[in-house]
């Protein structure tokens, strides 16, 4: 279907529509399969920071990590966003943060991973988006946490260093970690696929 490339899995992987930019009803269905996955574990909350047991982590951010890097930016910047719509009718305030986040994450990850399809060019598509979903998650909560909870932005100054960037850098490493050890099998999935 396509040139083949070698990826950080050392599987080769043949180019796909969602490479290239076409939507194949493969990808599509792809697609639909990686965001009604992200969009059921959107609604597993997790305490993970003992200091701020509030701030809850949901494992969906690894669906759109994984779907982005096996699939590229388009079908990773769609899993990463359409789970979080449905969220805006419930909870509109965290919705749109994590939305951000997540495009924040996945994008940047997808288009450095497609430049470099190796092992060295996943990780630093990984650090890479971290550190650009670390910058949302601080922006988000200074623009964000103030409209709904009336905490004012100094209230919120003050909790960046000792609980928002280390709860935000633990999920970060948690969503890498999971998306890399995840994209070996989709990666064999994908080769077999084409």
């Amino acid at each position: 279907m396509g040139e083949s490339t070698v990826h950080a899995t050392g599987n080769p992987r043949h180019a796909t529509g969602a490479a290239t930019g076409s939507w194949t009803p493969r990808n599509v269905a792809v697609c639909a399969l990686f965001t009604a996955l992200a969009l059921v574990l959107s609604f597993v909350e997790l305490p993970i920071f003992p200091a701020a047991p509030y701030l809850k982590y949901d494992p969906s951010g690894v669906i759109g990590l994984v779907a982005g890097l096996a699939f590229g930016p388009g079908i990773g910047a769609v899993v990463a966003v359409l789970p979080w719509v449905v969220h805006l009718f419930v909870e509109p305030f965290g919705a749109i943060m994590a939305l951000f986040c997540s495009v924040a994450t996945v994008v940047p990850a997808a288009l450095i991973y497609r430049a470099k399809p190796f092992k060295g060019g996943l990780v630093l598509a990984l650090v890479v988006s971290g550190a650009l979903a670390l910058v949302a998650a601080i922006i988000g909560n200074l623009v964000i946490t103030p409209l709904y909870s009336g905490m004012p932005v100094e209230g919120v100054v003050a909790i960046i260093v000792p609980i928002l960037i280390p709860f935000n850098l633990l999920k970060i490493c948690i969503n890498a970690v999971l998306a890399a050890l995840a994209l070996l099998p989709v990666s064999a999935i994908v080769g077999r696929w084409d």
